[in-house]
């Protein structure tokens, strides 16, 4: 069965997602989320891109053909996340969105973050992440709160198909390599 993505367009994704305040009733929609992500092989997954008003995100990064070098973590799930301090130094580097189908940019993130956020059971957690999985979170987080990559992009001269950065970027980096 397709996983029912929400896409750019659908007003849920432009306003900030309810908090969890019946961590019982979430449990099945948190198993939901996992196998949504599992399925579509994304690397995270909030609660309102599926539809749901709430501030859940899953996340779980993985190699992919497209991004082989990436660092991997394993499954994480978040709660009510509210990142509550960041680096000063910035990392730019490539996201697209599985809400806006079909599109990657170029988009600058925190090297890490303090994120303040509650377990499935409802335990509350702090901890610091950096890395690749402080992108996914800053991006998982940016839906929860009604934001997009794109709203996050400086300009947008790198935003471009899958389909030409497969062609041209994927492509130039293999050349490299070889080179």
């Amino acid at each position: 069965m397709p996983v029912p993505i929400v896409y750019i367009g659908d007003p849920i994704l432009r306003q900030k997602a309810k908090p969890v305040t019946d961590f019982i009733a979430v449990q099945e929609l948190v198993d939901r989320l996992i196998a949504d992500l599992r399925e579509i092989k994304g690397a995270g997954l909030a609660a309102n891109q599926i539809g749901l008003d709430l501030n859940i995100f899953v996340a779980e990064v993985k190699k992919t053909d497209l991004f082989p070098d990436r660092e991997e973590s394993p499954l994480t799930i978040m709660l009510n996340a509210e990142i509550i301090g960041r680096s000063e130094e910035m990392v730019t580097f490539w996201e697209g969105c599985f809400s806006i189908p079909g599109f990657l940019g170029e988009v600058p993130r925190h090297q890490w973050i303090d994120i303040k956020y509650q377990t499935r059971d409802g335990g509350h957690r702090q901890e610091r992440i950096s890395g690749y999985l402080a992108r996914v979170i800053q991006h998982e987080t940016d839906h929860l709160l009604g934001k997009f990559y794109l709203d996050r992009m400086p300009d947008m001269s790198s935003f471009m198909t899958r389909e030409h950065f497969v062609r041209t970027v994927t492509e130039a980096k293999q050349l490299e390599k070889t080179e």
